[in-house]
């Protein structure tokens, strides 16, 4: 394929994915920024400033480097020593074992180093291979921790202060981990950065996440027998599943800490350079499934090299499938007919609870639930979907439950089963499945995260015929929350976290009841082999269309946010290096933008003042010499917000604005959230003001729209103020 037909591809499926607008919006920015540097040179540019900053810390463990070396070229293995001598802690020690390296020049870089205090070089007799050689390591470390460190990667200077920093928190923590990039071969140019969850004990049996840079409690190294040769090439794998089953006291560092070197051969260009390496995966997977005593099958995904592991639903195991509707009996008509006819587990009830159809709809559910041997019951209420759920949990006989929407279809035969068996795991919570839009490819849900703009659901509106960064659409991976549109629970549990919150009547209900599974120690879960159809707002609408509805979220996003307060501001398995706007884990980047003039003085803004309409967000705002100010806003009940031009105002006590213009940022997030197609997507921006601009006084902060098509002008006053002496 060439570059220009690879193009087009692109540029149709962009078009696909965000329309008209919003894709010439990417081209435009894109075209501006060739001759920029690359998003994660700014990146590193804006966050690793001061690495080299530590305080005193009164716990000083000792950590152990544990580097095995083999055949590696001179200057590649002294950027790997030299990195680990530079470290801002001091209290550590390098073990150096070489493997019988046969290059001559491998001995003489070791022999430099044999009289550093914190260096002890090893010589083997014979060649192990990186097991043996790390064991022996491992025997002579006298640290309490250990690192272990390939012989031609680096660490960052600041790596094992992160570390120390941990432990001085809880001296408890027996597993640390941290985030990571790749390095050119020639150690010029980093890339490709993995920025990683909090501990996913599902997202580590789908891939070694974890991976650089770790350390270990060594006692627990030792307990276990240290590396195994039996699975060479992912032998920190297999000792990490191990380790981890031992210990649940596991940290992270949201930290790039770690520059793993790109060579052409190695797994950190590839798995499937190296085919010993896909048999050692399967080998570990499978042992780690038979040491937990579970019964599953893992299947090989060639396209990824790695391994799917599908437990197997317990035995004789009733599953009630409960679907709230009311009024929609084309649709749940639909969800029943290919419920039954695809699914292949079989042993399952169904209960539909309705809040209130009309007689004609009354008599029409009752037939279809007798044709579907289905418990219909039916109350009339003000449509409130918690409650609906735990009535329906109150009249289930299984061990499980499944809530389901009514506007879902079935189109996969093991979607049931593949969420029973991963519900039946004692760390399990809630498990959600993966959901297109009708008779396409295009995601609606694939878990979900916490974001400013609040809980949002991941690849929203992305392809799934591509296969997103680290398999996260393909493999199973931990979350915060999954949706109830499709979600399955163990009774106990679900009545361990006491059921849905009826005070969330709406919205917010499913995410409630995974933060508090989480809360009391399980793990959320998607089950990306449980593919639906949900024809998502064909039951209720959309709630940003009325206002009424768009108070109603709102508020109980409030609510939520009241329970569990930490929602406010972080997600344990959303790095806070990843973006704030978007669902598609891309980095966080915050360009240094250029201060926006003002431009217009003593504007009056007050007749367009419409608080009722307009609907804004900021995620940042600080004020020094500078005022910055990034966030969201559009206006509610219309359509064209993607042509709204947005200005920060600043209105003085006479009611007069001086107006500063902002740049348009790119908000999937809140097109997500509120349910808008593609209207949303450019509602973000942001704004840096000279306060030296401004005169003295103190001003309130607002927000002015002006649409491009419509020339329609809108603003609102929000609860900031600014005062400039």
């Amino acid at each position: 394929m060439t570059n220009r037909e690879n193009n087009i591809g692109k540029f149709f499926r962009r078009l696909k994915e965000f329309g008209f607008i919003t894709t010439a919006f990417l081209i435009k920015n894109k075209l501006k920024a060739k001759a920029a540097k690359t998003p994660y040179e700014i990146f590193i540019g804006n966050r690793e400033e001061d690495i080299l900053k530590t305080e005193e810390l009164p716990y000083k463990p000792l950590f152990s480097f544990v580097v095995p070396v083999y055949n590696v070229l001179s200057d590649q293995l002294e950027m790997c020593i030299e990195s680990i001598l530079s470290q801002t802690y001091n209290n550590f020690e390098l073990i150096l074992v070489d493997d019988k390296s046969t290059w001559e020049n491998v001995p003489k870089i070791l022999r430099k180093y044999e009289k550093n205090p914190k260096v002890t070089v090893i010589y083997r007799e014979e060649n192990g291979h990186i097991s043996e050689s790390t064991n022996t390591g491992i025997a002579a470390a006298k640290g309490e921790y250990i690192i272990f460190t390939d012989c031609d990667d680096i660490v960052a200077p600041n790596s094992v202060y992160e570390f120390t920093k941990i432990v001085n928190k809880d001296k408890s923590i027996d597993f640390i981990y941290s985030d990571e990039d790749k390095l050119s071969d020639d150690g010029k140019v980093r890339s490709d950065p993995f920025f990683k969850p909090d501990w996913s004990p599902d997202t580590l049996m789908s891939i070694m996440y974890t991976s650089h840079l770790s350390t270990y409690r060594r006692s627990i190294i030792n307990e276990i027998g240290g590396l195994r040769t039996e699975c060479n090439g992912s032998q920190d794998y297999d000792l990490t599943l191990r380790f981890t089953e031992k210990t649940d006291r596991i940290a992270h560092v949201p930290k790039v800490l770690y520059h793993w070197r790109q060579r052409q051969g190695s797994t950190s260009v590839s798995v499937g350079a190296k085919p010993y390496v896909i048999e050692a995966i399967r080998r570990l997977k499978a042992e780690a499934i038979e040491r937990r005593g579970l019964d599953a099958r893992i299947e090989y995904m060639p396209e990824l090299s790695q391994f799917k592991v599908i437990y197997s639903p317990p035995k004789n195991t009733l599953v009630s499938i409960i679907i709230p509707s009311k009024d929609n009996y084309n649709i749940i008509e639909r969800c029943l007919s290919s419920l039954d006819k695809i699914t292949a587990y079989k042993n399952y009830e169904i209960i539909v609870v309705d809040n209130g159809s009309t007689d004609e709809n009354r008599e029409k559910y009752s037939k279809l639930c007798e044709k579907y041997n289905a418990q219909y019951h039916y109350e009339k209420m003000v449509f409130n979907f918690s409650r609906m759920c735990n009535i329906g949990a109150s009249l289930a006989k299984g061990q499980y439950l499944l809530f389901l929407n009514d506007d879902i279809e079935i189109i996969d035969k093991d979607w049931l089963g593949n969420m029973l068996g991963q519900a039946a795991l004692k760390h399990t919570g809630a498990v959600g499945a993966k959901l297109l839009y009708p008779d396409s490819t295009i995601i609606q849900h694939d878990g979900v995260i916490n974001l400013p703009v609040g809980p949002s659901h991941v690849f929203s509106r992305m392809d799934d015929n591509v296969t997103y960064p680290f398999c996260r659409n393909r493999l199973e991976f931990n979350y915060i929350a999954v949706t109830a549109a499709c979600l399955c629970v163990n009774r106990d549990k679900f009545y361990e976290a006491e059921g849905f919150d009826e005070d969330l009547a709406v919205n917010y209900n499913d995410v409630d009841l995974c933060v508090k599974l989480y809360e009391l120690g399980y793990f959320n879960t998607v089950r990306n082999d449980s593919i639906l159809y949900h024809h998502e707002s064909i039951s209720r609408g959309v709630d940003t269309e009325d206002p009424e509805k768009l108070k109603r979220l709102v508020r109980e996003r409030e609510r939520l946010y009241s329970k569990h307060n930490v929602l406010r501001t972080t997600d344990p398995f959303y790095n806070i290096n990843l973006a704030n706007n978007r669902t598609d884990f891309s980095l966080d980047i915050e360009y240094n933008a250029e201060t926006d003039k003002p431009i217009m003085a003593n504007a009056d803004v007050i007749p367009y003042i419409d608080n009722e309409r307009v609907k804004i967000y900021f995620d940042r705002f600080e004020q020094r010499d500078m005022i910055y100010i990034t966030g969201w806003a559009f206006a509610a009940a219309t359509r064209l917000n993607n042509m709204n031009k947005k200005y920060v105002f600043l209105l003085d006590k006479d009611d007069k604005a001086v107006i500063f213009g902002t740049k348009t940022m790119l908000r999937t997030d809140v097109t997500c959230a509120f349910g808008r197609r593609n209207n949303l997507n450019l509602a973000g921006f942001t704004c840096c003001i000279d306060a030296s601009d401004i005169a003295p006084g103190r001003y309130r902060v607002g927000i002015l729209l002006k649409n491009i098509v419509t020339f329609r002008k809108s603003s609102i006053i929000s609860d900031r103020c600014v005062t400039i002496r």
